[in-house]
């Protein structure tokens, strides 16, 4: 039971410190919490045979490992296997549809990721891990009202970037539409 309690206490004492370093390094939500529980996992495997002396150090010495390692094989998956789309489209899709849309996430996660970063550790936190704004101020070192103008700031430039750009595909939409109507002519 101690052991246990003693696991509990250096997962509270080291968990935000290492989400905040994961995630500039790590994009995925899904990738950033798979990483973390093969990182206690083998916390407590070590506990549970010979103890761990200095748990912070350990800790982000098994991150950086499992950090190198999990790079490495994402480098051979993508080298031998073709991605694959989490979702199967619809009949009706058309394939230009689905790499576009690929391709506006890409686009809105660069934007996203150029933000400053405790703006994009903050959005990253909330909307790819549903982390509360009061524990992101905690593991960000600021105020919770700091949290909330970071991520309305960040979805306002997000907003307006979306709005330019649905504008400026308009524009060549109706530009496409009148190049044709005067080739006719």
């Amino acid at each position: 039971m101690e052991q246990y309690e003693s696991f509990n206490r250096i997962y509270d004492a080291t968990r935000d410190a290492l989400l905040r370093w994961l995630l500039p390094r790590i994009q995925s939500s899904a990738d950033i919490e798979d990483l973390m529980q093969e990182i206690y996992r083998k916390l407590y495997r070590k506990m549970r045979k010979s103890g761990v002396r200095e748990p912070e150090k350990y800790v982000f010495g098994i991150a950086k490992k499992e950090l190198a390692r999990f790079y490495r094989r994402r480098a051979v998956v993508q080298t031998y296997e073709a991605p694959l789309s989490e979702q199967l489209p619809d009949e009706g899709c058309e394939p230009e549809d689905i790499v576009l849309d690929r391709e506006s996430e890409r686009e809105i996660w660069d934007l996203i990721k150029s933000e400053p970063l405790p703006s994009y550790q903050a959005f990253a936190l909330y909307y790819g891990l549903s982390v509360p704004t009061d524990e992101i101020a905690q593991a960000l070192g600021i105020s919770e009202d700091a949290v909330r103008k970071r991520l309305s700031r960040t979805r306002a430039r997000l907003r307006r970037y979306l709005e330019e750009r649905q504008a400026d595909e308009q524009k060549g939409e109706s530009h496409e539409r009148t190049g044709s109507i005067s080739n006719r002519g």
